[in-house]
């Protein structure tokens, strides 16, 4: 950094929060260069050999394939200088269909690059990045397990990890697990980041969450870019125009979080409700199963009482037989005697 630049004094309270798409993206389409910088950053922390020179701010919005497709509208799209698409999107809420939303963007976008007549192979890759707060995978079932900061994630292998084709590229960036790692550390110097500079903006786009805010003055003495990206956020923080816009956009992800939470808690709600009512149909299962059981033992035990008795029938018709035979035999006898003379 030059030293003849003076470090200035920040109010972080009066910045606005770069993790709000409105501001990141009147952020990136004032400061081109700070986005160049910012995307270098990202592609060295996730080992990928590609220096962006220059970028350039395209049309965000990527129209309707049909009637029933939805509107797309990107935060930031830009082309680099060797034609790549590059689409950012910032990700305060709502991750859970991240991953859907943005290979879709990616999809649409990769679609629309390739011209009538134009030979696949030329066709440049089109990389896709969200910056989400929170995780996009789930990391219950991994023990001792914590949400990775950066997933750059490419089509490949799974036996040898070949990479099948670079034009698919996707970059999630887990700025809350960020956050934590340096609040925890205090100082961007964390294992989970591998190149100094993407922690230095990751620093300055979660300001709003890093407690110790020396870290962000020593990243502003360190790096004359990242000075240069915090004054830029401080002048258009104190724009009236852009401030307003930037409340109301607040308001809406207020709001629009209010209103999430109440549809979390609803859910919730009938999620225990259903829990509960199926605990319930297990109890009622398992009575019907000992009443099965129970009537189950009572046909037993009636079929051994009826065996018994056939075999009791049985016995006294025997019986019977046997008395009906000594009657018999006694009439004979009696026959006799009485036929016999007195000897």
């Amino acid at each position: 950094m030059d030293e003849n630049m003076e470090v200035l004094k920040i109010d972080y309270s009066q910045l606005m929060d770069l993790r709000i798409d409105f501001a990141f993206k009147t952020f990136a389409e004032g400061n081109p260069e700070a986005l160049t910088s910012l995307l270098n950053a990202i592609f060295a922390n996730a080992k990928i050999n590609r220096v962006v020179k220059s970028v350039r701010l395209i049309n965000p919005n990527m129209d309707k394939k049909s009637v029933e497709d939805k509107l797309s509208i990107l935060d930031v799209r830009a082309e680099l200088d060797d034609g790549t698409d590059i689409l950012v999107e910032m990700h305060l809420y709502g991750i859970g269909e991240i991953k859907a939303k943005i290979i879709r963007s990616w999809a649409r976008a990769y679609s629309e690059e390739l011209k009538k007549g134009q030979d696949y192979t030329l066709q440049p890759p089109t990389i896709a990045i969200a910056f989400v707060e929170g995780a996009v995978d789930p990391i219950e079932k991994i023990e001792n397990a914590k949400d990775k900061i950066h997933r750059a994630c490419m089509i490949m292998d799974k036996e040898d990890g070949t990479i099948f084709t670079e034009a698919l590229e996707l970059h999630f960036i887990n700025m809350k697990a960020f956050a934590e790692a340096v609040n925890e550390a205090d100082s961007i110097n964390i294992n989970e980041v591998k190149e100094d500079m993407f922690a230095y903006w990751l620093t300055v786009i979660t300001e709003k969450e890093i407690v110790n805010k020396t870290i962000i003055d020593n990243a502003c003495k360190e790096k004359e870019v990242i000075q240069m990206a915090v004054s830029a956020i401080e002048r258009q923080s104190q724009d009236k125009v852009i401030r307003q816009a930037y409340q109301r956009r607040q308001d809406e992800i207020y709001f629009h979080m209010l209103e999430l939470a109440s549809h979390l808690q609803t859910a919730e709600q009938e999620r225990q409700r259903a829990e509960q009512a199926e605990a319930e149909i297990e109890q009622e299962r398992q009575r019907a199963e000992q009443a099965e059981a129970e009537i189950e033992q009572e046909r037993r035990r009636a079929e051994q009482l009826q065996t018994e008795k056939e075999h009791s029938d049985r016995r006294a018709e025997q019986a019977e037989a046997e008395i009906e035979n000594l009657r018999k035999r006694l009439a004979e006898y009696e026959a006799q005697s009485i036929g016999t003379p007195n000897g």
